[in-house]
């Protein structure tokens, strides 16, 4: 389920993410793009030698979905649609 990465991140607003996403089609791809950039994080993690570079773009890409998010939550309205 693409929302549940979102929702185990943030806690406390996941009810509000799970009934937003039903009827919000730019939420749900947000919350797929941030589980897919965890995924990525986690296997670029486990990769000898550890690539320094990669994981910090990684990292990266995943605090920027974060606040995407967040800041989608806080109002869906002035979403700018950069993708």
């Amino acid at each position: 389920m693409p929302l549940t990465a979102a929702m185990a991140r943030f806690v406390d607003v996941a009810d509000l993410i799970r009934s937003r996403a039903e009827a919000d089609e730019v939420l749900r791809d947000l919350c797929e793009d941030y589980r897919l950039a965890r995924e990525l994080l986690t296997r670029i993690k486990k990769e000898k030698p550890r690539p320094s570079k990669r994981i910090a773009e990684a990292s990266v890409m995943v605090t920027d979905l974060e606040e995407e998010i967040m800041a989608y939550l806080l109002n869906p309205d002035q979403h700018s649609n950069k993708r």
